[in-house]
Order: C-alpha cells, then structure tokens, then sequence
C-alpha cells in the first residue's frame, strides 16, 4: 500500500469511526430519554440498562453505517481538495480514479463487515434486546401475564422442520409449555396426512412431551382414516426448540426479518418451496436484500465522492454536501419501488433486490470517470 493510500484512508476511516461512535452516542442518550419514566416506574437497576443498550448496538451500526460513511468520504475529500491536496495528486499524474481507490476498497469491506454483522450478529442481538425490553423495562405494563415474571404467547404458527405445520394457542416463555397444540405432518407432494393434538406438551430433557394426545391418519381429502389413537403421555415429534418458538412471535411483530440469518431464512423459504404466493415473494426479496443492503455503504462513496471534490473546489461544500444527500435519498426511493415491484411480482427477487445498486454504482462511476 502506497503512502498516499494510506493517508487518505487514515482521515476516513478517522472521520467514519467519529461518526458513527456519534451516532450512536445520540441514539442511546435520546432513547434513554424517551425510557427514563418507564424505567423509574419499573425501577429498572444499572446493571440491566447497560445490555440493553449494549445489544442494540449491533442493530444501529447497521442502520446509520451508511449515513456515517456519507459525511466521513465529503468531510475527508472536501478537506483535501480544500486544501488543494487532490490537485496535487492530479498534477503528479494520479487519475482521479486512482485517488478514490482506497475509499472505494474502504466502503467494500464497510459492505462486508456490515453484512456479517447483520446476519451474524444481529438476529440474537435484537432478541436480547427485545427480552431485556420486556421482562425488565417494560415489566410494570406487561399485560399478558398469569403471575409474577410470566409471559405468555398466544397463536404462534409456523412451518417446521420436517414439513409439519405447527399451531400453538399459548405458549408459556418461562415454564416452556404449549397449551392446545395442532400439528398436520405433510408428505413429499405437500398433501396433509396425518393430525397430531396435544391439551398440553411440556419441554423436558431436551425434548417435548405431551399429554393426552390424539393422532389421525388423513386421506388427500383430509378426512380421517381408520380410528385415531389416544395417548395419555408420549413424545412428540417437534424438532424446533423453545427459542424457536419465541423467535416466531418477534418475527411477526417486527413485520420483517430481522431475527432471521441469512441462512435461516434461505433453510425457512426451502421448507416452504412449494409455495409460490406473495408470502413466498415477500421471503425471497428479502432474502436478497440481505445480501444487497449492506453495498449500500460502497454506494455512497461512488455517489458521494464525485461531488465533494467538485464543490468543495468551487467553495460550495454545502451544496456538494446536498446533492450526495438528495442522491442518498433517491438512492432509497429507488430501493424501496423496487423492493415493492418485487414483493408484487412485476419483476424478479434478484433484480428487485439489486436494481437500486447495480443502478447508482453506474452512475456513481459515471460521475467519477466524467471529472477526471
């Protein structure tokens, strides 16, 4: 790596890791503001305010990465170009191209390390976060609770490992026990062929164990073959875990992805490929999405770059400051169209997910290359 490289990352990289510590530094003193009469009314200690905060770091540094990399790429090359630092390079014969390089590698690796943060990282930090929330902040307000410290989940759905379709009525988080459970087992073409209730299926030793359960063979019709057999205690087969069964509510409620790996959700649309409605749609964009959102970082150095230098020169670091924000901002109103044209299924998954990228990294190169 050359010096020049290596002076121009220092003041990003600098400038990058300032803002987002300022980020979110705001973030958890305006959040606190906001929590300060719930946690006096439920008379929350230190010791539980510092991870929750703590956990929803990983969550905010995904979320303003990009804005952080925005002001750190104008702020350095404005400063340099202010000083006329880039003409100097650009009279010893360095491309402009060659200038931005460094930052350009900068924000792909930002891409990266923020992809594996969101899928590494984030799906556990956001559940903690959320438990912290409510069996502690939120604690005096919880309504649905029998007793003291209990918390009960009502109608949980999902599709399981195994192709089963699992129904929940209530689900107790603290005892890890399942009241009226209903669970249709599928064959290879997806018809139901058998029906499994329980009145109550308790965790216990790593497994689930049900009380007076009935189990129905099904013809393609679903009526009931022959005569259900009666079990008054007996295993049942549910492969996921209590953990599992709680993630399932924090999904819904987030309207979203957000509990969910990259993996997790490709092995979840796998045990639902036969499917192929807007449900389907709506997993697969976003399961693109989680690949194609964290590029926006190097996006907006493409963006910004050109701009900073141009105006900065010319004195009006405001405005070049305003047209990289309003491209920004069109940037996510392209995004969002096609996220929505997507999950309709006017266009592909892949193309929904990458239209807005693929589209402004062209014209980021478009602009660096035209004032060179």
């Amino acid at each position: 790596m050359k010096i020049i490289d290596k002076y121009l990352l220092k003041h990003f990289i600098r400038s990058f890791l300032f803002c987002l510590l300022t980020f979110i530094l705001l973030y958890v003193v305006i959040d606190l503001f906001d929590k300060l009469n719930e946690m006096i009314e439920s008379k929350v200690e230190l010791w539980v305010i510092f991870p929750y905060y703590l956990n929803s770091i990983p969550l905010i540094v995904v979320q303003t990465a990009p804005i952080a990399v925005l002001v750190a790429a104008m702020f350095s090359l404005g400063t340099f170009n202010r000083y006329n630092e880039i003409t100097a390079m650009r009279s010893s014969g360095i491309s402009l191209f060659r200038i931005l390089t460094p930052l350009i590698a900068a924000g792909f690796i930002i891409s990266i390390v923020t992809f594996i943060i969101n899928d590494k990282v984030v799906p556990d930090s956001i559940m903690n976060s959320v438990r912290i929330k409510e069996e502690k902040i939120k604690k005096a307000s919880v309504k649905k609770k029998t007793k003291k410290g209990e918390k009960i989940l009502e109608n949980i759905v999902f599709y399981g490992e195994g192709n089963k379709l699992i129904y929940a009525r209530r689900y107790s988080v603290y005892k890890k026990n399942i009241s009226g459970l209903i669970m249709h087992q599928q064959d290879e073409n997806h018809n139901i062929v058998s029906k499994t209730t329980a009145t109550e299926v308790q965790w216990k030793d790593s497994k689930w164990h049900g009380n007076n359960i009935m189990f129905f063979h099904l013809d393609n019709t679903g009526r009931i073959i022959g005569e259900p057999m009666f079990y008054e205690a007996r295993y049942v087969d549910i492969k996921e875990t209590p953990v599992d069964f709680e993630k399932r509510r924090h999904k819904a409620a987030f309207m979203g992805f957000e509990f969910m790996s990259f993996t997790e959700l490709k092995s979840y649309i796998d045990r639902l490929s036969f499917e192929s409605g807007p449900a389907m749609r709506n997993l697969k964009v976003a399961l693109n999405q989680k690949i194609s959102f964290p590029f926006v970082n190097l996006i907006v150095i493409l963006i910004a770059s050109p701009f900073a230098l141009i105006h900065t020169r010319r004195g009006g670091i405001l405005m070049g400051i305003g047209i990289s924000i309003a491209l920004v901002l069109g940037y996510y109103t392209v995004m969002s169209f096609s996220l929505a044209l997507g999950k309709a299924g006017f266009i592909h998954p892949v193309i929904a997910a990458w239209f807005a990228n693929v589209s402004f990294a062209a014209l980021g190169v478009i602009l660096i290359l035209r004032h060179r």
